[in-house]
């Protein structure tokens, strides 16, 4: 079983995957006093986020609804249950 969390090592990998599925990576500020933001794009696609991590997410998520990537009533609904019950376990 594999246990992979958020580091700097993953996220150097996370760089050399973008970069290996031909995205330019350059960052943008984002607003006085924030964070700068990763941008990776292709010819057809841009995609920003504060991470590479991030970033890959947000491919995931694209790759899996296309344009159509919004959540659903129903998709919020689970999100926001799950946050629920991490609070009443810690009760």
């Amino acid at each position: 079983m594999a246990k992979i969390s958020t580091a700097e090592h993953v996220e150097s990998t996370a760089y050399a995957l973008l970069r290996q599925q031909g995205f330019t990576l350059h960052a943008i500020e984002s607003g006085a006093g924030s964070t700068p933001l990763l941008v990776a794009s292709n010819q057809e696609h841009e995609f920003r986020g504060h991470s590479a991590l991030e970033i890959l997410g947000l491919i995931a998520v694209f790759q899996a609804y296309g344009e159509d990537w919004h959540p659903t009533e129903d998709d919020a609904e689970h999100r926001f249950k799950y946050w629920d019950s991490r609070d009443e376990d810690s009760d």
